[in-house]
């Protein structure tokens, strides 16, 4: 009796007599199953520890998207949608190294939601149903290879694992990915690959294609797949004629090349193709960057790991009275594990990113090791008590992995938006701000390039031109991240020379101005302007009187750039100017602070500090 009878449709045969038990998923009555007993486990403590479970995960998700820590990525996303919101064109007026489908689409949703401080969390929130349709082809694909038996338990498992659980919290074009690369899975396998099937399997790709050029990892990963498959199931007559390779690939080639055409066609029309080509392409294959280039043995992760899932593809192929179905089940099983061999061996940049298109098809292809495993349970009653009992424990696990991994009753996506809240405070629309990758969203930055480590590669080996410092005072950047140029740079002394800190929660960020007197005992204090503004002039008494070049200081006055003047006739301590629509809003210069983030950050060696912050 096959392995997999059990989980067949429409085979409700009990265990056999003799020899090793045949594993089984109980199953409900199909003759009298509603829709809420198909996607529910049978009724009983199974369905309820269920409800209790996707209830939690619920909860947790949604304490996630308002609480767990903002990743870079994320803003530099929003920024470029906001871009989009803004009638700005990707690559041309804002930097990107993602193909466009997803922010493209997300554009109108931020015209919506407007300049927020707290933009994250209405963006995570349009996430979710990405996050529900991945589930629910995890779902759809169990109970098309197994049973409506085990696919919510399948869908539960994979909601709940935290590698896909934090990143899909994440507003991420990678959401979408995984989404169009489930469902061309699921389109796959739902019926004969037909021609209309196999154009319909190719269409999803292309959309795949559209929102990642990583979707060529995983057509490796699903090719290898089917490599693996063709070869088990040889003698079995379910590998496809010669006749159907020859009609469905250009179908499948026809529908892959829609959407990535479109989006090619559409930037050509806008003149942008050749900048588009660069970003998404050329700028990501840096020679020599982490694994570009090495030979490690990492290598071996991909052919190792076909040797060991060839072992899997023949259990399930021997033990599977229908090869057609064991062909698909095959497919399904190996190909998040190729596609992660594939980037263990060859990817030179692993992100979490990755995990998302595979991750959460780890549940259904495990299913079956699980049957193999309990095949060897002869009790009947004891296979059932193992699957109402410890699917449920496994979920648990999981959740309590969560818990332990992130504290979600601690908000620490509030650091995000608080930084955000000060730059839309002090900045008006059409003013510049510095940061690495447009972490505060709603601002255009004067330096083109974001700041992650393939740009900052490109400008060690002098493809990229870092003129920071030039940017900043052409552009009259009004507040800068410390920490955007490396430590002891001639970028990293100039932001430290013209920028102070402001706000004592979020000390990485300046704005402009700079502490004029620093032991706060003389009456004179002689500065430089780099960067034109209008400033406002403090000291620590809070109360002041003088003459800012030969006039009486009487309020925010403009600077240009060049020498100027004060002296102090009344207030004491140290005195530093501050950027006026700063000082307006109620920030004042944090002088300890600004102390140390120039010896953290602007200090040059002493070899370089000699030639003087030039711009570069």
């Amino acid at each position: 009796m096959s392995l997999y009878r059990t989980l067949s449709p429409g085979d409700d045969a009990a265990p056999p007599a003799e020899g090793p038990p045949t594993p089984e998923l109980p199953r409900p009555d199909r003759n009298r199953a509603s829709w809420l007993n198909r996607v529910l486990p049978p009724s009983g403590f199974e369905r309820a520890a269920f409800v209790l479970l996707v209830i939690t995960v619920l909860m947790l998700k949604g304490l996630a998207i308002h609480h767990f820590r903002a990743d870079s990525d994320e803003t530099q996303h929003a920024h470029v949608v906001w871009g989009w919101a803004m009638g700005k064109l990707q690559y041309r007026d804002l930097f990107d190294n993602h193909m466009p489908l997803f922010q493209m689409a997300m554009g109108p949703v931020m015209a919506l939601l407007g300049e927020r401080a707290d933009i994250l969390i209405p963006l995570r929130w349009a996430m979710l149903p990405l996050y529900f349709l991945c589930l629910w082809t995890v779902f759809r694909l169990t109970a098309l290879l197994y049973t409506d038996r085990a696919a919510p338990w399948a869908a539960l498992c994979a909601a709940a694992l935290p590698k896909y659980f934090f990143t899909s919290t994440e507003f991420r074009t990678d959401d979408l990915w995984a989404a169009f690369w489930l469902l061309s899975l699921l389109v796959a396998v739902s019926g004969a690959f037909n021609i209309k099937r196999a154009f319909a399997f190719g269409l999803m790709l292309g959309l795949a294609f559209a929102v990642s050029l990583k979707t060529v990892v995983l057509v490796a990963a699903l090719a290898s797949a089917v490599a693996v498959a063709i070869v088990v199931t040889w003698k079995r007559g379910a590998r496809p004629s010669l006749v159907e390779v020859i009609t469905r690939v250009p179908a499948i080639l026809a529908g892959a090349v829609i959407a990535p055409a479109a989006v090619i066609y559409y930037f050509y029309s806008q003149g942008a193709l050749p900048i588009m080509e660069y970003c998404v392409i050329w700028h990501n294959i840096v020679p020599h960057l982490k694994r570009w280039g090495h030979f490690t043995m990492d290598q071996g992760y991909y052919p190792g790991g076909l040797l060991i899932l060839g072992l899997l593809s023949w259990m399930v192929a021997r033990d599977d009275a229908d090869p057609r179905l064991a062909f698909r089940r095959i497919i399904i099983a190996l190909t998040p594990w190729l596609f992660l061999c594939l980037l263990l061996s060859y990817w030179p940049d692993i992100t979490r990113e990755d995990d998302l298109p595979y991750v959460p098809l780890i549940p259904l292809s495990l299913i079956p090791l699980l049957l193999f495993a309990a095949k060897w349970v002869r009790s009947h009653a004891w296979r059932r008590r193992l699957w109402a009992f410890g699917l449920p424990l496994a979920v648990g696990a999981e959740l309590a992995t969560i818990c332990r991994l992130q504290n979600l009753g601690e908000n620490r996506l509030r650091v995000t938006t608080h930084r955000i809240a000060d730059v839309l405070a002090i900045t008006k629309p059409g003013d510049y701000v510095m940061d690495d990758k447009g972490d505060y969203v709603f601002r255009f930055r004067p330096y083109y390039w974001v700041l992650e480590p393939i740009t900052k590669a490109r400008v060690r080996d002098g493809l990229i031109k870092d003129n920071i410092p030039r940017r900043l005072t052409e552009s009259g950047t009004k507040v800068c991240y410390f920490y955007c140029a490396h430590a002891g740079s001639l970028a990293s002394q100039f932001i430290v020379n013209n920028y102070i800190p402001f706000d004592p929660v979020a000390l990485d960020i300046g704005v402009l101005g700079k502490v004029i007197a620093p032991n706060g005992k003389t009456a004179g204090a002689r500065f430089t302007i780099t960067i034109p503004q209008q400033y406002t002039l403090f000291t620590e008494s809070g109360h002041l009187a003088g003459d800012l070049d030969g006039k009486t200081y009487t309020g925010p006055a403009w600077l240009a750039a060049g020498p100027h003047e004060f002296h102090r006739t009344a207030g004491a301590g140290r005195m530093a100017i501050i950027l006026t629509d700063a000082a307006i809003k109620g920030y004042s210069p944090l002088y300890d602070e600004d102390a140390d983030v120039i010896n953290e950050v602007g200090a040059l060696p002493p070899e370089r500090a000699k030639r003087g912050p030039e711009l570069q």
